[in-house]
């Protein structure tokens, strides 16, 4: 006689996809409706390749967050970031998902077939991606490449849990002034010293290496855009036949020399 089953998935579990691989090993029922195609069945045969797959659904997930110190590394403080978009992707790029971080930074996958997904953070206007796989603990690091915003691929398979994809972001930094002629030698700008052009000026990081160098312009002043939160220090190249003045005479930071005369 002509025949069909249906199969009922049980709570919290899913049909997986059917017509996989060889009669034998497939699953056959419609994922959807459990119903798998009629079949028939003459004198004394027997059939016994009507199988089920079943899994349970994965999800993927965790934070985006304001690394304010841009070490790559989710501190005691950092917070957060609302409204940034993220993306999942499946093995073949194609986007499968399309979710915003919450008012606590966090987002979530869920209801995800066994499988191998990469998870895709669109950074905001005005920030950037922190440094990636920073330190030992996968826990507080930052996954996304800072170019792409992807994260490295990852495998799950049935009921895992994987809230380890993070990304840091943080808002460029600025770091400039003045080189000023020092009329009088007081080691303050007072409203009558102009600017000096053409001064050679460098950025240095917390190890002492140059990460910039830039000259002051016309109005004589400069400016290094576009930083990393750390540690800078700015050196300024005297141009022959000037001294450096007093470094930072008076109360107001805005006014004084900053730069050492040695």
């Amino acid at each position: 006689g002509k025949y069909y089953e249906t199969f009922v998935k049980p709570a919290g579990w899913e049909l997986t996809q059917a017509g996989q691989g060889t009669a034998a090993t497939d699953s056959d029922p419609d994922p959807t409706t459990g119903q798998g195609a009629p079949f028939e069945l003459f004198n004394s045969q027997s059939d016994l390749t009507h199988d089920v797959g079943l899994y349970r659904p994965a999800s993927l997930g965790d934070l985006v967050w304001e690394d304010t110190d841009g070490d790559g590394v989710k501190d005691a403080g950092e917070s957060g970031v609302a409204g940034v978009t993220v993306n999942l992707l499946d093995s073949t790029n194609a986007v499968v998902g399309t979710t915003s971080t919450n008012g606590s930074g966090f987002y979530q996958f869920t209801g995800l077939k066994p499988g191998a997904y990469t998870v895709e953070f669109v950074k905001p206007a005005g920030w950037a991606f922190t440094p990636q796989f920073t330190g030992a603990d996968t826990t507080v690091d930052s996954n996304a490449n800072v170019t792409t915003g992807k994260a490295p691929a990852v495998t799950l398979v049935s009921g895992s849990s994987n809230q380890t994809v993070d990304a840091g972001i943080y808002r460029p930094v600025t770091i400039g002034d003045l080189a000023f002629v020092d009329a009088n030698g007081d080691g303050i700008q007072q409203g009558s010293e102009t600017g000096l052009a053409g001064v050679t000026v460098k950025l240095l990081d917390g190890s002492g290496a140059v990460v910039g160098t830039t000259t002051t312009d016309g109005s004589g002043a400069y400016a290094f855009t576009g930083l990393r939160p750390g540690a800078y220090q700015v050196e300024f190249l005297t141009p022959g036949g000037w001294k450096p003045t007093l470094a930072n005479q008076g109360g107001d930071d805005a006014t004084d020399s900053d730069a050492s005369q040695a």
